[in-house]
């Protein structure tokens, strides 16, 4: 028999309350189940408890570990030495800048590249118009004035890089009718010329006849004796990815080698104001005294002539700019040998001049630097020379971003003789942009100032700009602009000239095309007068798979070769080109019919009456 717990009266077994104190029976089963269900939730609330600690524990630990790295980038960001900081700024300020080069002209570059790599047919018209009073009481000039309004100039090219040809057409038009034009042709052998109004025939040269060609012309010659056009590629000048990061780490090696933290000094929260805003920017600067300046120049030149990388770089391109012919007597021999042997040797020259130069005030450059170390604003000041007459030297840059979307540029530069201060030099660009979703205004004014003993000259220029952004690859621009001189009281020179250009493009890299048209009108900034000049062009390039280029038919006879005329037959051409020429200048009018007649005798012209003309 069971007992109640409350009173300890007997119970029957299936009781359920305890008929002496009415007190609920539970049994021991029932208990046991409480019990059981009881620890299991207390079982589950600890291990979620647990849970809860352990995941806490684990944010927490997360949280902890990000602040140390946080707090240690921080100390490394933020804590830079002046000297690396100087240095690291200067690095990503000149990256930032090519970004945005790339930016904004990496479609044309990426144009241009394609067109070193496909053919490709352009064709370009320039017009123009001339508006000028003061020009109404001459008859002569009035008609080349309307001669000219009437004209146009349209040229043509085909253009094979594979191949290493080309053909080029320049045409002078009159009211629509072929006045002259000039054809030119390019192959892997030679070269040739054409002006069909003077003569018929194509004037050709072969490259391997080059030197032969150039004897003629000077005796003295002693250039290459061929030419490869092959070779005449713009982008074998360029310097590749490669050699700008060797020159970079070459040349910061040498920096950060030669510059001691002594040199650099920094000032952090310092306050700049532009346009009513206030920054906080860190203030770096370096300062070399007199003799380290020309101890760093000096060992600068030595890292120069011990640079064999660099100097092949040059000498490879010196090479290929060579064989055009066109700078033979500066550069000499094209051999590589010969032309290193020349580049260490010019610099070591350098060297031993710039020895007599001394900077008589070192070199100071000061920088501020943002928060995203992007310099903001940059001054460098020195002053060199000769032991006794020195040139200061004062130069500025700036480019700050302020209100929403704004960015302010300048660039400028003061020379002035350090024992005359009345004397100064100073050119100076601003330039304040306002950038938009895709709109863009610029407005950006230069000026060339000398002053001297009280007296100064100055040129001005401004020009506004609106730039609407590229949509499509098409892009609009007008600009306005003046130009004025600000100059003594007695002078000829007017006092200025205003004008407008206007800009429609498009470009479409995966059509390969490119087209644009300009419109430039100029006038004087003088309100008494109205003359005006305006001038048009036009011009469209395609990116072909194939070219045809035209058939010369050159072996059939319709070219010469210079090298073989013979002396007697370039004297019966001489004339008859100059009769054709004559005859050209009468027929526009820029000749009067009965001035000149050509003397095949002496090849001079001689004076004739308009009948004596018409006999030719």
């Amino acid at each position: 028999m069971r007992h109640c717990k409350s009173c300890g009266n007997p119970v029957n077994e299936d009781s359920r309350t305890c008929p002496s104190c009415d007190t609920p029976i539970v049994g021991e089963e029932q208990i046991t189940g409480k019990e059981a269900a009881s620890e299991m939730r207390q079982e589950q609330a600890e291990e979620t408890s647990t849970k809860r600690h352990k995941k806490r524990t684990l944010i927490i630990t997360a949280i902890l570990a990000f602040i140390m790295i946080s707090s240690a980038a921080a100390a490394i960001i933020l804590h830079k030495s002046p000297k690396e900081l100087y240095l690291l700024s200067e690095y990503k300020t000149y990256q930032k800048s090519k970004e945005g080069w790339v930016e904004k002209y990496g479609d044309k570059m990426e144009f241009q590249e394609k067109m070193m790599k496909k053919p490709s047919s352009s064709e370009m018209t320039l017009s123009g118009n001339i508006d000028m009073d003061s020009i109404s009481n001459d008859p002569s000039l009035e008609m080349f004035q309307e001669l000219l309004n009437k004209a146009t100039i349209t040229a043509k090219t085909e253009r094979d890089p594979i191949s290493n040809q080309s053909y080029n057409n320049l045409a002078l038009n009159v009211e629509k009718e072929k006045a002259m034009d000039v054809e030119m042709f390019q192959t892997k052998d030679r070269l040739g010329l054409k002006v069909p109004f003077l003569y018929e025939k194509f004037f050709y040269v072969n490259f391997d006849e080059y030197g032969e060609f150039m004897q003629m012309i000077d005796p003295s010659y002693t250039g290459p004796e061929t030419l490869d056009a092959s070779d005449l590629e713009w982008q074998d000048l360029n310097i590749t990815e490669k050699e700008q990061e060797y020159i970079q780490k070459r040349y910061g090696a040498f920096l950060l080698g030669n510059l001691e933290d002594k040199n650099f000094t920094m000032k952090k929260g310092v306050e700049y104001k532009h346009e009513g805003e206030t920054i906080k920017v860190r203030e770096v600067t370096l300062k070399l005294s007199s003799s380290e300046t020309k101890n760093l120049v000096n060992d600068f030149m030595d890292h120069l002539i011990k640079d064999e990388k660099l100097q092949s770089m040059i000498v490879t391109r010196a090479q290929k700019v060579s064989k055009t012919g066109t700078v033979t007597k500066e550069i000499g021999s094209s051999d590589a040998n010969g032309l290193k042997r020349q580049l260490v040797d010019g610099l070591k020259d350098a060297k031993k001049e710039m020895k007599g130069i001394h900077f008589s005030k070192g070199f100071s450059s000061t920088l501020l630097i943002d928060k995203d170390e992007q310099i903001i604003d940059r001054k460098i000041t020195t002053a060199f020379g000769g032991s006794k007459n020195q040139l200061n030297m004062e130069l500025r840059s700036k480019n700050v971003s302020y209100g929403d979307d704004q960015l302010f540029e300048e660039f400028s530069v003061a020379l002035s003789p350090e024992d005359e201060e009345e004397s100064k030099i100073l050119f100076q660009v601003t330039n304040d942009v306002v950038i938009k979703e895709a709109t863009r205004k610029e407005n950006l004014n230069a000026s060339f100032k000398i002053e001297e003993y009280g007296e100064s000259e100055e040129i001005k220029f401004s020009m506004k700009s609106d730039i609407d952004g590229e949509k499509d690859g098409k892009k609009k621009i007008r600009r306005d602009f003046n130009l004025n001189f600000v100059v003594g009281e007695f002078t000829d020179r007017p006092s200025g000239f205003k004008g407008t250009i206007k800009q429609t493009s498009e470009l479409n890299l995966k059509k390969d095309y490119s087209n644009a048209k300009f419109e430039l009108k100029l006038g004087l900034a003088d309100e008494l007068d109205s003359d005006t000049v305006t001038f048009k062009l036009d011009s469209k390039t395609k990116l072909k798979d194939i070219l045809e280029m035209p058939d010369l038919k050159l072996d059939s006879g319709a070219g010469l070769n210079l090298v073989n005329i013979p002396e007697g037959e370039m004297y019966r051409i001489q004339e008859e080109v100059g009769m054709n020429l004559m005859e050209l200048g009468i027929r526009y009018g820029l000749v009067p019919e009965d001035v000149y007649q050509f003397d095949s005798y002496d090849g001079y012209y001689d004076l004739e009456d308009e009948d004596s003309v018409d006999k030719l």
